[in-house]
Formats: structure tokens, C-alpha cells, sequence
């Protein structure tokens, strides 16, 4: 028995061992940088050139996927030496040297792997050259693609990625003759320069990532080949459902669960002190990108209860804070609290009007009246209501369709309103010395105020979620019913905190229907506003979610 506990044990401590050797010479590519430049016909030629340090396998390929009415040529591959040597035949179980400056494709039965040999191991640069043949499609109304230049089908992942996509005809690329989506990444992307730009700003990290564009121009800037007989709005919709372009305030946010901690057996622990050391090392190198994730879940799991509005009601410095540690996941939540916060303070006024339309059926619909500019404090309500006077008209009473037509034309204006908050509540962050200026991590980078502060949100967040098992009953429901429902909507539980709410006071007053009503007004009017803009296609930050129906580029 002895013996076979001893076998199990030296078995263990040689696979993890031998894992964490797997680990540490792990292949690793640290940016990927592909221009795209199109031709009038429509065709595309892409240049991927990768940085990068191997340190194991034999070649490096790229899946080329779901070419529908598509095709791929003029593939090239080449490093700081040079152009590398074509094979027709690719052997994908030929040897290192074998594939040694060498490159070539294999067809699969959904499209290609273009594949090159590494060559030598170590920090490297290779060029990966291509065409796609009818990239663009001809749709009705308009031209255009969506298209995955990174897919989750590629062997290793790269850190950081940036897309340009360039017209060959030397037309300048903007909100005014194109539009611009991006999604399966952490990033941005925007008209820079005539040229469309995508970046990613966190690590692509998961199986599930990738890097999909979707562009979209206006007829008789090119005369694609491909002619596609439906309209570009069907390819649209498609690849916006699921993502954040839709908004939607009810979120589930995975950090505001504390992770589950593992236990074992107590006869393994002999086998646990053994193995401490190889095991911590490949849990390091394997789950180091999930650090910051486990540090804020560690952070929610310890936050005390805190029962009053955090950072002293602050929208900006609380948005921005919380925003920073994956608290909130919609920034169109902040539009959402600040209608909510206007309409409880009297300066929006809902009222609720009747039509009868076709056949008799009668249609209700909100309109919103405009009282008076905020008094209270904060830039995000402030430009807001203005932006509603201008969209209202002379009449000062705003329908819903109303403002989503304005704000589908002057999408950049919703825009300005949530970069002008994140300046503000960034400056009130740096005034109440949030930060430890020494510091450039952003966990370790937080002042001890900083740290209180965060606490502070997570403890109000955890107080709303948990807000009937606590069974509260001292607090006004005036304050429970606005102040605290104008939070929840910012952190994007809103509809969470509602039936917590409702748990306690089960009995309708004035407050709670004011405040269901309230909710579902401003829930509306977000949807025409930060929707509306972000739909536009002006560009911005890109959205995880979404990104179906993509005509080719990878896996699906």
C-alpha cells in the first residue's frame, strides 16, 4: 500500500514537473499587426506581421475559414531573411528542419491553414501575406464586410492586435461615408486619419476571443465583384445581436461571485508539499491572465456592507472607479442613471399619451417634457438635458423616436457625454487622492482611500443584491425607491436590486410604482440615446459580444 501511495505520488510530481517545463516554454506572441488595404473590385490584400518568441513545435499557421463567394491567393511568407520557399504540398507532420524556411497551405474542408515552418526558436518577426478575393460584398444600399482577421482557431493567442484598413483608391475613410463595428475583444475601434483603426486594450485571453470587423460604405466609393442580393441592414442586425451595441441594463457579472475554493483529501497532503512548487509555478503561468479578475473577486468577496450611495453620490467618480475594477460592464448604464436621477428630481417629466392606429389599436407611448436644467452637481446630467433640448425642439416635449432619430445623427454628441464623465470622475478620483501616484498598477496603484473607496461600491453593490435577506426596514423608502435604484441602474442591477426592493416592501406604495415607472422610462430613453449612437457605427469601443454571421476569416 506504502509503495503504490509513493508510485502515485513521484507520478504526480513528474506530470506537473514535466507541465511546468510545458508552461515555461510555452510559444508566446506578443502583438500582432495586420493593414488591410482595399481595391476598388473589392479584393483585399493583408499583411499580418507578427512578433513573437517560440520556443517549441514546428511551424505557425493561420486559419482561413467560411470563404463564402470568397477566394485566397497570393499567399507569402517571409522573416528579417528573407522570402521564404513555397511548398505545394504541405506535410504538417514533417519535421522542424524540414519546414525550415519554408511555407505553404493545406485545404481543409471549411477553407485553408496557411502554415510556415518557425525556422529557429527564439524572439522573432514573420510577414504572412494574402489576398481575399471579394472581400467586399455589393449588398443593397450599401458595400461592405464583416470579416474575423484573429480567430480563437489559431494555436496561440496573440497579447495585443491593432487592424488598419486603408482604401487603395486613396479615399479617406469617416462617420460620413462609412460605418464602423467591432466585436469578440477588449478595444477600440475608430476613423483615424482617413484609414479605419481597431485595437485591442486587454490581452486576448479565452478560447472564445477574436478580432471581427464589421465596415460598412457608402455606394460608389468601389465597385465590388461580389454582388450580394440582400441588404447590408440584414447582415448588420445579425452581427449585432448579443452584443453591447444592443443595450441592455440587466447584466450578470461574474465578479460579484467570490471564486470557489478547492480543497482535497487530507491523505494527499503528503503528495500536496511535494508538489507545491512545480504545481504553483504552471498555476502561474497558466491562469496569470486571470489575475486581475481573482484579485477583484477577492476584493467583492471581503467588502462589508456600505449603505449609502458610494463616493457621496457621486455619478462620475463612481461610474469611473467602478468601471476601472469590472463593477460595471455597460457604460450606457451611466445614461440610464442619469435619466433616472433627472426624472426624480423633477427636471424630466413622463407622461404617458394614447393613440389609436391602424384597425383601431390603440398605442400608448412616454413622452418626456423638459422642466428645468440639474441643479445638482455632475457633468453627465448636465450635457444630457441639453442635448435633449436640442433634439426636442420648440415644443420642449421629447418623444422617443424622436430622440433616437437625433441621436442616430449625431451619435458623437452621446459619445462626448460619456468621455466628458470619465475626464470628470477621473478628476474627482485625482482630487480626493485616490491614487497613489508612485504606482502604476492599477490594484497596487490605489491610495488607501482608493482601496476604501472601491470597498465602499462593492459593499453598496453586494448590499443591493443581498438587500432582503438582510431584511433593512431603517431606511426611508424615498431614499431606497430613487437614491439607491439611481445606483443600482449605474452598476447595472437595477432590475436585481428591484426585486430585493420588492421582497421587503411587498405592499405598492407611491414610491414603488413612481419608481417602476420611473425605471422603465428611463430604461427607454437609454435605448434611444446610448443605443441609438453606438448602433451609428461612429465607431468607439468594441463590444465582446455579437459579431455573428461574420463571411469568413475563422471558425465559427
Amino acid at each position: 500500500m506504502v509503495k503504490k501511495i509513493i508510485s502515485t505520488i513521484f507520478c504526480i510530481f513528474l506530470f506537473l514537473t514535466l507541465m511546468t517545463q510545458a508552461a515555461l516554454g510555452a510559444n508566446n506572441v506578443s502583438d500582432i499587426n495586420v493593414d488591410v488595404v482595399i481595391y476598388d473590385d473589392g479584393s483585399a490584400y493583408i499583411t499580418q506581421t507578427w512578433n513573437c518568441n517560440f520556443n517549441e513545435g514546428t511551424e505557425g499557421y493561420i486559419p482561413i475559414e467560411n470563404l463564402d463567394g470568397m477566394s485566397l491567393s497570393e499567399f507569402l511568407v517571409s522573416d528579417e531573411s528573407g522570402v521564404y520557399t513555397y511548398i505545394e504540398d504541405w506535410d504538417v507532420k514533417a519535421s522542424f528542419d524540414e519546414k525550415a524556411g519554408k511555407y505553404g497551405m493545406v485545404k481543409t474542408n471549411k477553407g485553408y491553414e496557411l502554415c510556415w515552418g518557425i525556422s529557429e526558436y527564439g524572439e522573432k518577426r514573420y510577414a504572412i501575406e494574402y489576398k481575399i478575393n471579394n472581400l467586399v460584398g455589393g449588398y443593397e444600399y450599401f458595400d461592405g464586410f464583416n470579416f474575423q482577421f484573429i480567430n480563437s482557431g489559431m494555436g496561440t493567442l496573440p497579447t495585443d492586435v491593432t487592424v488598419k484598413i486603408t482604401m487603395h483608391n486613396g479615399i479617406k475613410l469617416d462617420e460620413n461615408n462609412g460605418g464602423i463595428w467591432a466585436f469578440g475583444f477588449d478595444g477600440e475601434i475608430n476613423f483615424e486619419n482617413g484609414n479605419v483603426v481597431a485595437y485591442t486594450k486587454n490581452p486576448l485571453s479565452s478560447g472564445t476571443d477574436s478580432v471581427i470587423i464589421m465596415l460598412q460604405l457608402n455606394k460608389g466609393l468601389m465597385n465590388p465583384t461580389r454582388v450580394v442580393n440582400k441588404s447590408f441592414e440584414s447582415v448588420k442586425a445579425e452581427a449585432l445581436k448579443g452584443s453591447d451595441y444592443n443595450y441592455g441594463t440587466d447584466t450578470n457579472d461574474s465578479s460579484s461571485q467570490p471564486p470557489e475554493e478547492p480543497a482535497g483529501p487530507f491523505e494527499w497532503i503528503l503528495a500536496f508539499f511535494m508538489t507545491v512548487f512545480p504545481l504553483a509555478v504552471f498555476i502561474y503561468f497558466i491562469l496569470r491572465k486571470g489575475k486581475p479578475k481573482r484579485e477583484i473577486q477577492s476584493l467583492y468577496k471581503n467588502a462589508e456592507y456600505f449603505r449609502e450611495a458610494p463616493i457621496a453620490g457621486n455619478l462620475e467618480a463612481t461610474f469611473v472607479l467602478a468601471r476601472d475594477f469590472r463593477q460595471i460592464n455597460n457604460e450606457g448604464d451611466l445614461i440610464g442613471s442619469a435619466f433616472l436621477k433627472m426624472i426624480n428630481t423633477g427636471c424630466l417629466e413622463p407622461m404617458t399619451e394614447k393613440s389609436v392606429g391602424f384597425f383601431g389599436k390603440e398605442k400608448e407611448s412616454i413622452s418626456l417634457k423638459l422642466l428645468q436644467p440639474p441643479q445638482f452637481t455632475g457633468v453627465t446630467a448636465k450635457m444630457l438635458y441639453d442635448l435633449l433640448v436640442l433634439a426636442s425642439g420648440s415644443d420642449q416635449i421629447l418623444q422617443e423616436r424622436e430622440l433616437e432619430d437625433y441621436c442616430s445623427k449625431n451619435h458623437k454628441e452621446i459619445m462626448k457625454i460619456i468621455e466628458a464623465a470619465k475626464q470628470d470622475g477621473q478628476n474627482t478620483l485625482e482630487k480626493i487622492d485616490c491614487y497613489d501616484t508612485q504606482k502604476k498598477d492599477k490594484f497596487s496603484g490605489l491610495s488607501q482611500r482608493g482601496k476604501t473607496l472601491l470597498l465602499n461600491i462593492m459593499g453598496f453593490k453586494k448590499y443591493l443584491l443581498d438587500f432582503s435577506l438582510i431584511g433593512e426596514r431603517t431606511i426611508a423608502e424615498s431614499i431606497i425607491w430613487q437614491d439607491y435604484l439611481t445606483f443600482a441602474t449605474l452598476l447595472g442591477i437595477a432590475d436585481k436590486a428591484i426585486e430585493q426592493f420588492e421582497k421587503v416592501y411587498p405592499d405598492a406604495t407611491q414610491h414603488s410604482k413612481n419608481a417602476h415607472y420611473y425605471y422603465l422610462v428611463s430604461h427607454r430613453y437609454t435605448k434611444a440615446t446610448y443605443q441609438a449612437a453606438r448602433s451609428s457605427g461612429s465607431g468607439g469601443r468594441s463590444s465582446f459580444g455579437g459579431g455573428g454571421g461574420f463571411s469568413g476569416g475563422g471558425t465559427r
